[in-house]
């Protein structure tokens, strides 16, 4: 038998065998421990992966921190329960959850027309089929579509759904008043000669190459031209953008009577079209990175988006004196589009972009409110606080105890735009900070549960 275990079963020989140096202080394992000990199968990959199935379960449906997972007591636990079994890092735990999120989450076919009415009730149909409560239903999110418009318009009217809002995608509706800007005249006919213009390139083989050899001669940088695209986000300034930066290559190219035919010779812009390609440029910079942020999705958030607009309406669509007329007219077109399609101009404490700001710390002071907005959100906020059941008030104050995810350094590309980002977010390195302590007492002062909520009761102009 022996024999047997030695060459059949070599991983169990040295569990069930003691070494030879405390064979003497040992007592000899009894038959049936001998048995269970080598007679009991490893962990197969299949329970490894049902257990951290189970995991991700617990986590997910007790919305408990993922960090959980590498706590002193679960993982002693877990050795006890299944001591043959290795608990898997948070990334791991993590990447389980999203794997069940994308399988559980479904596409409905919509087969009838696509009214507000009918997408209203198939939205009605998934709630309840995932027995998702009215009061569970904050916001709707979706894109400029008429019918969805619309649509978000009629389930906040509807009482089954509760107090649920209208959430417009943020980086579409940013597009759409940059496209608003850009078509206006004389922009439009710029874009217009520089899309002509990149457009030859792109057909003639000869001038690329032509292109090519002068970026060499110049000693500019090798980047083919872009050609913009309607349907896609930011094309027309990154093609705006590389044809500055080969403005040189590009007109040396087009005056050479050997690569480019008299006929084409006029496609090069006039003195006055570079200088408003420069404008334009200069103006959506900003405007792109903002629409950027906006649409990633590690840096979505709600909290986010009416801060960066006012910031963005402050510091940089701001009309100045040695603007040129164009740069004028963008900003002015690009403000009055942000303030019509996110309705900055009306009553703001009871929007949902403000009641999530006052409840994120880099936002809370509310700095890009007057001072009777910003005293009518924290009452807003205070009330929804004091009105949460204590079954809601438990499962937020399990989710405010999840630990911060590790921080990656930023990328390149975003470091590079860190002076824009700080410009959206309002950061302000030289701003005073005051005493934590005061700072946590007075925001606690405002928003807690506990206590009556008031507009009375708030000093106006307090720092939260």
């Amino acid at each position: 038998m022996n024999y047997h275990l030695k060459h059949a079963h070599p991983l169990y020989v040295d569990r069930a065998t003691p070494s030879t140096s405390t064979s003497s202080s040992q007592p000899p394992l009894k038959l049936s421990q001998f048995l269970t000990l080598v007679l009991k199968p490893p962990l197969s990959d299949k329970r490894k992966r049902d257990i951290t199935d189970k995991i991700a379960d617990f986590v997910a449906l007790d919305m408990r921190p993922i960090n959980i997972v590498e706590g002193e007591g679960f993982k002693p636990m877990m050795k006890f329960i299944e001591p043959g079994y290795t608990v898997p890092k948070r990334d791991t735990v993590m990447h389980a959850i999203k794997n069940k999120y994308n399988t559980t989450k479904q596409t409905k076919v919509l087969e009838v027309s696509h009214t507000a009415a009918n997408i209203a009730e198939r939205l009605g149909e998934v709630m309840e089929e995932f027995g998702i409560p009215p009061e569970k239903r904050v916001a709707v999110v979706h894109d400029n579509a008429a019918n969805m418009v619309l649509c978000a318009q009629q389930l906040s009217q509807n009482p089954s759904w509760g107090n649920v809002q209208g959430i417009r995608c943020a980086g579409h509706t940013l597009q759409l008043c940059i496209n608003a800007a850009v078509k206006l005249d004389p922009i439009c006919r710029v874009i217009a000669a520089a899309r002509r213009l990149v457009g030859h390139f792109k057909k003639r083989a000869k001038a690329t190459s032509a292109l090519t050899l002068k970026q060499k001669q110049q000693n500019v940088a090798e980047h083919k031209l872009i050609q913009d695209v309607s349907t896609r986000w930011n094309s027309t300034y990154s093609m705006l953008e590389r044809l500055l930066e080969q403005r040189c290559p590009v007109t040396a190219v087009l005056s050479e009577p050997g690569t480019t035919h008299r006929s084409d010779r006029d496609l090069d812009l006039t003195t006055a079209q570079w200088r408003i390609a420069e404008d334009i440029v200069s103006v959506l910079r900003p405007m792109i990175t903002l629409t950027e942020l906006l649409s990633q999705d590690v840096n979505a958030s709600l909290s986010a988006t009416l801060p960066m607009l006012v910031n963005m309406k402050r510091r940089h669509l701001l009309s100045r004196d040695d603007d040129s007329t164009t740069v004028k007219a963008v900003k002015k077109k690009i403000t009055e589009e942000i303030d019509k399609r996110w309705e900055l101009t009306g009553s703001l404490e009871s929007s949902i972009y403000i009641q999530a700001a006052v409840l994120d710390p880099r936002f809370k002071s509310l700095s890009f409110l007057d001072a009777e907005k910003r005293d009518d959100a924290y009452a807003t906020v205070s009330d929804l606080a004091e009105s949460l059941s204590p079954a809601e008030e438990a499962t937020a104050q399990r989710e405010d105890s999840s630990g911060a995810e590790e921080s990656e350094p930023a990328p390149k590309r975003q470091r590079e735009k860190q002076p824009d980002i700080s410009m959206l977010m309002a950061f302000d390195e030289d701003q005073e900070t005051e005493d934590h302590k005061k700072e946590m007492k007075t925001y606690l002062d405002r928003t807690k549960l506990g206590g009556t909520s008031s507009k009375s009761k708030r000093v106006p102009g307090d720092i939260p």
